[in-house]
């Protein structure tokens, strides 16, 4: 199990083992250094993900594991040569992106921060992104940093 995540202070994205190493991660970048919230449950033995460790937010939604700009990239392409081909561009694109939704694995992603749980267990499920989860868990964000 893996969690990935981006640095609040430079933005690098950072990979780090579940349970982590030590208690402490270090960014190499700008030397950001924070405490891991150690209060995964069940890490590696089925249970859900109940906390996230970067954070300490409750809340997680899952998705296919897949570089979302890859996809857009891949629609855009089949969208532009709709009109040279007939629109079987566009059927083509259709099964790329139905085969890639049986092939891909389920990754679960923190509201709060976006941090990507990868290899949690397959009894572990979240539900799809919701909107208005987000909208409250932004709302939350406001009061629970600080004023930078």
């Amino acid at each position: 199990m893996t969690v990935q995540f981006l640095c609040p202070r430079c933005q690098r994205s950072m990979l780090q083992p579940l349970p982590p190493l030590c208690g402490v991660w270090e960014c190499p970048q700008c030397g950001e250094s924070r405490p891991f919230h150690l209060a995964v449950a069940g890490a590696g033995s089925g249970d859900s993900l109940k906390q996230c460790v970067v954070c300490a937010g409750e809340r997680f939604y899952s998705q296919r594991d897949f570089n979302q700009r890859i996809g857009c990239l891949v629609a855009g392409i089949g969208a532009a040569l709709s009109p040279f081909t007939y629109g079987i561009s566009l059927l083509v694109c259709l099964l790329i992106d139905g085969l890639l939704y049986l092939l891909l694995k389920q990754a679960t992603v923190c509201y709060r921060c976006g941090s990507i749980y990868r290899g949690l267990a397959g009894s572990v499920r979240h539900e799809a992104f919701d909107l208005h989860v987000a909208e409250l868990e932004a709302n939350e964000r406001k009061y629970l940093e600080p004023d930078q």
